[in-house]
């Protein structure tokens, strides 16, 4: 008995610890103390955690245990922060912002450190290597016990205790129908889905670190259970997170089985289809089709429409208002602008009479269907902003015109008059629209930008706690709007210090379980981080204090294991310039400098794209694999781009025309890019920090934004990714070769791979832009540059080298038999002009590569000189030639053997990636993306060679001179990148302005009559931004989706009105300078108007 008493007096934190696990996650959320101005109390398990910490610090002060762990300095820069970003924002904030207290603020921090907190007990607590066992007991039970208690919610009636709004946060128990989403023990349906996604990860892990196939039972049936109750919980979320949790699982502990679960996730998501359980209906239902009421003259979403029977409105009473504008519109919705009330005789006929109008006249009549908007909270109790879900909503084609609707008032909004419903008469358009559900709409257009609203006050402090609102629904955009940059970037340094101090220990533990309940515990966290993309699972109290529980139980375990002290400062400083370290640099680059264009509208081009995936009788719908066999064997004229109009049609079934969704995928693929030019640059480099700074540079070059900035570019940028890709492989095959493994390799198929996949990378290229066909030069100039120019013939004799040319001249063949687009117009060379056009093209690249778009009216001065100029334009060929031998003897001098190797591949790279361009009569800033590489590496060598030399005046002189001038030279180039948004913002607004405009003019005959539209003055570019230099006739079908109709542009209006002549079906529309379009009156009176002769 005294050996129990002394080990329960020796391991009572741990004893705690396993008690907590449990009854966290167990104990209902019911209230005991009420907090002022906000609905969230104080509950049982803070009184819990409180008895805890004190026995903890006791124990501290006796001495029995010590604060110093892997994660005291992070977790306590964290608090320091949010103290400081609290104190700021209730001195400074909190009196001018309305609806934010300090004492929530307060609790709300002291909130923060009670979460962490428990981190420092679990990690005291190990004290012995055997005490993971009874932690996985304790999970596996409570797992098994939340996961009954949600069964008996849906079938039995059990009481479920919600917080998810004000009158539910109370504590009163709610009994569930059989048909809502499960909750169980938690606050939330997300809550508790985020938490089984952080058990049922541990456990699968576990499930490959145990040999006893009892356990292993045990453990499939806790986590199938679990898994049950996740699909009931119906969260779209944690329902993909639990697969990517699931996926990170078998990619650190059963490799081997990924090829088996992603084609068992495909068959579960294709069963789930079919037969359309509640989950898959809530994916269906995120995004849905609706008709919508639309202001004409502004473009503006006035609410979801139906049409009713006028019987709708039996015994209600009607007013009617005459408005002008959509702020009359608005006003009158609240019930503050009711010209009359209407004098109803019979409601089921649908007669009334006009107050103003005698007793003798006769009554009119209402038609049988009217059109109803109804108030936000009289459908849904939701007080949401109306229209603000929709999917670009003047993309939407127009469905009829309107002079009146009927709107039924909010009963808690004071009417002028008396009237529950009042009929608003003016000019309206009903479109139809895709919306997204309450949820998504909420994120997107509430508490996002609010955040986002309070983040902006204070970009590095935030806003102090308590600042946002209770349910955000992002944790990282929460983090930034209470704690700014900082406490973001010192909330992710805990999690760094986490993954650092279990990438060293982890290594030296021999014992299965343990390191299958880490690596389980790594796929929870990255499940969870995924999750908090669009749920605050770090804040909820449940899920937190699991967390770091579970984060304290890991790394005490592993500090059992370690052998030698760890220098976590040296440690951190190796992470910052490591492999990965600069990959996330260059997203958090990628986002800061791109995030802003991604809601720029469509332009040009991109409406030719789309009404291609659209228009089956544009493009000859048949069934998927007619379309796809279609894609690569009938052109039908159009460019050879088989994988862009794949991706097209793809995206366009998926996402419709939400453009933010297309900008997304090219800022994505940007990042892919960045990232495979650093890794090539780290094999060409041979440094990771000059690849590193040559990755961040090639992001922050400015001329080759349109590639990245014009959806319809979009091919570029999958060619720029396949082509690096290819070339990686083939470098990996090519070292492999020469290495002394490369026999063995052989045996196993791995070196083999290589080469395929370079293969595969180089036919995938072509199929998204012509250009890709100079992959396997772009190899052979790699080859080139490391065995000289004299080793050309023995590169070329290689079978292996000459393969790689196999698939192009498959795509030739395809592309002739496909009757694709080749030479013409600007797409074509002139055999005369073509030196000129080379040396100028290779003059005019470099200059954009380097300088960004400002060098365009330095080139184009040059180039119109010497076109008119032709002798001119040969004597300059010899100082050329001067400068060029001058570089050649510089380079020649100054350079090392391996370093001659980057420039020759620096240079050959710019060159074979612009051949087939260079023939071409100007150029374009979307040609010079891929070959802003090859400059970038000899931009990158010469960084070096100059802080060499800097070294001579000392390092500290030599670092911070090489800052300035790479600073100097970065802001150049952002400085036109921004620029260049704004020209493409002002762009994409022109064409809503058009769209607007155009479906104020909308008349019912426009969707099926014979038309003919003729333009006059349409905008093609403003600054660098293209508009509509194509694709004006496929952008009005969209609008009304006439086939009939036919679109001309003309040069002048004389040139427009002559052709459209007296015909009534020939309309002439005139482009303002703000976008907007304008109809030419031809008709006054049922006449025409002799318009020319005015």
């Amino acid at each position: 008995m005294k050996k129990i008493i002394t080990w329960i007096s020796d391991n009572v934190l741990f004893i705690l610890t396993l008690f907590l696990l449990a009854f966290i996650p167990l104990y209902p959320k019911i209230p005991i103390l009420d907090v002022k101005n906000t609905w969230v109390y104080v509950r049982g398990e803070d009184f819990v955690v409180l008895l805890t910490l004190l026995l903890w610090i006791a124990l501290l002060f006796r001495k029995k245990i010590t604060l110093r762990t892997p994660l005291t300095v992070p977790i306590l820069i964290f608090w320091l922060i949010g103290a400081i970003a609290t104190i700021h924002g209730i001195v400074l904030i909190f009196p001018t912002t309305a609806n934010v207290f300090p004492n929530v603020a307060y609790l709300a921090y002291l909130r923060h450190i009670e979460y962490m907190s428990l981190f420092f007990v679990a990690y005291s607590s190990i004290r012995d290597k055997e005490f993971l066992k009874f932690v996985i007991v304790a999970l596996v039970g409570t797992l098994i016990a939340v996961s009954l208690y949600g069964i008996g919610q849906k079938f039995f009636g059990l009481p479920a205790y919600l917080t998810m709004n004000e009158e539910f946060a109370k504590g009163i128990p709610i009994q569930l129908s059989s048909l809502s989403r499960v909750p169980s023990t938690f606050a939330g349906h997300y809550d508790f889905a985020a938490y089984l996604v952080l058990v049922i990860s541990i456990l699968a892990s576990l499930f490959f670190g145990f040999k006893n196939w009892l356990i292993k039972i045990a453990l499939a049936g806790a986590i199938a259970l679990g898994g049950l109750v996740l699909f009931w919980t119906v969260s779209r979320v944690s329902f993909v997170v639990l697969f990517i949790a699931l996926f990170f699982v078998l990619l650190f502990v059963k490799r081997k089985l990924i090829l088996v679960f992603l084609p068992t996730v495909l068959v579960i998501i294709i069963l789930s289809v079919i037969f359309q359980p509640s989950i898959f209906a809530r994916f269906g239902s995120t995004v849905r089709e609706t008709n919508v009421l639309v202001e004409a003259e502004t473009g503006n979403a006035i609410g979801n429409v139906k049409f009713v029977p006028f019987s709708y409105f039996k015994d209600k009473i009607i007013g009617q208002s005459f408005v002008r504008d959509l702020g009359e519109v608005q006003h009158a919705m609240k019930g503050g602008k009711i010209d009359e009330i209407l004098e109803l005789e019979s409601t089921p006929s649908g007669t009334f009479k006009r107050p103003s109008e005698p007793p003798s006249a006769k009554p009119l009549k209402f038609p049988s269907e009217v059109p109803v908007v109804t108030a936000s909270n009289v459908s849904t109790g939701e007080n949401l902003p109306q229209g603000t879900g929709y999917i670009n909503l003047s993309l939407s084609p127009v469905v009829k015109r309107l002079g009146n609707f009927f709107y039924e008032l909010d009963p808690d909004e004071p009417a002028s008059m008396s009237a529950e419903v009042v009929i608003l008469h003016g000019n309206f358009i009903v479109k139809r629209a895709s919306a997204y559900d309450l949820s998504f709409t909420t994120r997107f257009q509430g508490e996002w930008p609010k955040t986002l609203a309070v983040f902006a006050k204070n970009v590095f402090l935030g806003s102090g706690y308590g600042s946002v609102s209770l349910a955000v629904d992002n944790n990282y955009l929460r983090i930034l709007g209470e704690t700014g940059l900082l406490g973001l970037a010192s909330f992710f340094g805990i999690f760094l210090t986490i993954g650092i101090y279990i990438k060293k220990i982890l290594p030296e533990v021999r014992n299965k379980v343990v390191k299958n309940f880490v690596l389980g515990y790594v796929a929870g966290v990255i499940g969870l981080a995924f999750n908090a993309t669009l749920i605050d699972v770090f804040e909820a109290s449940k899920i937190a204090f699991s967390l770091w529980l579970l984060t304290g139980v890991v790394l005490g375990t592993l500090a059992l294991y370690q052998k030698k002290p760890m220098n976590l400062y040296q440690e951190l400083k190796n992470a910052a310039v490591s492999t990965y370290a600069f990959i996330f640099y260059l997203l958090i680059g990628t986002i800061i400098i791109f995030s802003p264009m991604i809601s720029n509208y469509f332009t040009g081009d991109d409406f030719t794209w789309f009404r291609w995936a659209a228009d089956c009788d544009y493009s000859s719908c048949g069934s998927i694999l007619s379309r796809i066999y279609s894609f690569f064997f009938d052109s039908q004229g159009f460019f050879y781009r088989p994988g862009t109009k794949l991706f097209f049609a793809g995206m366009y079934s998926i996402f419709w025309l939400n453009q933010v969704v297309y900008h997304i995928v090219s800022i994505s693929l940007h990042f892919i890019v960045s990232v495979l030019f650093f890794l090539l640059a780290r094999k060409i480099l041979r440094n990771n920090i000059l690849a590193g700074l040559g990755a961040v540079m090639f992001l922050l070059m400015s001329g080759y934004s349109e590639a990245v900035f014009w959806i319809s570019s979009i091919g570029y940028l999958f060619n720029a990714a396949f082509a690096l890709s290819a070339i990686l492989m083939f470098i990996l095959w090519e070292r492999t070769e020469q290495s002394e493994g490369a026999r063995l390799l052989d045996k196993r198929g791995s070196r083999s791979v290589y080469y395929i996949a370079s293969i595969i990378f180089i036919s995938l290229g072509f199929l998204f832009h012509e250009v890709g066909v100079v992959t396997p030069l772009l190899i052979i100039a790699y080859l080139v540059s490391q065995e000289g120019a004299g080793s050309i013939g023995k590169i070329v004799k290689k079978s292996q080298n000459m393969l790689l040319f196999a698939p192009v001249l498959v795509y030739f063949l395809v592309r002739l038999a496909s009757g694709s687009h080749w030479f013409s117009g600007d797409y074509s060379y002139n055999l005369i002009k073509l030196p000129f056009n080379v040396v100028g093209n290779l003059i005019g690249y470099f200059l954009l590569t380097v300088l960004g778009p400002s060098s365009f009216p330095v080139y184009s001065t040059l180039r119109i000189g010497l076109r008119e100029n032709i002798a001119l334009a040969i004597v300059l060929v010899l100082p050329i030639l001067l400068i060029v031998y001058v570089a050649y003897r510089f380079i020649s001098k100054y350079t090392s053997a391996e370093e001659k190797k980057i420039v020759v591949f620096g240079l050959l790279f710019f060159v074979v990636a612009l051949l087939p361009f260079l023939g071409l009569g100007n150029i374009t800033s979307r040609y010079s993306y891929l070959p802003t590489l090859g400059l970038i590496l000899i931009l990158a060598l010469a960084i070096r060679k100059i802080y060499d030399y800097l070294l001579s005046y000392g390092r500290d002189i030599a670092i911070m001179s090489m800052g300035i001038i790479i600073s100097v030279f970065s802001l150049f180039h952002i400085i036109q990148i921004q620029q260049i948004h704004g020209s493409w913002d002002t762009a994409g607004q022109k064409v809503q302005k058009f769209f607007v405009s155009i479906d104020e003019l909308y008349s019912d005959s426009w969707s099926g009559n014979d038309l003919r539209f003729r333009f006059v003055n349409v905008p093609i570019k403003t600054g660098e931004a293209w508009i509509f230099p194509v694709g004006l006739s496929d952008a009005l079908w969209f609008a009304f989706q006439n086939d009939n109709l036919k679109v001309y542009i003309h040069s002048s209006l004389d040139e427009a009105i002559s052709l459209a002549g007296i015909s009534l079906a020939d309309r002439v529309f005139k482009f303002n300078e703000g976008g907007s379009v304008e109809e030419i009156i031809r008709y006054k009176d049922g006449f025409p108007i002799n318009i020319l002769s005015q």
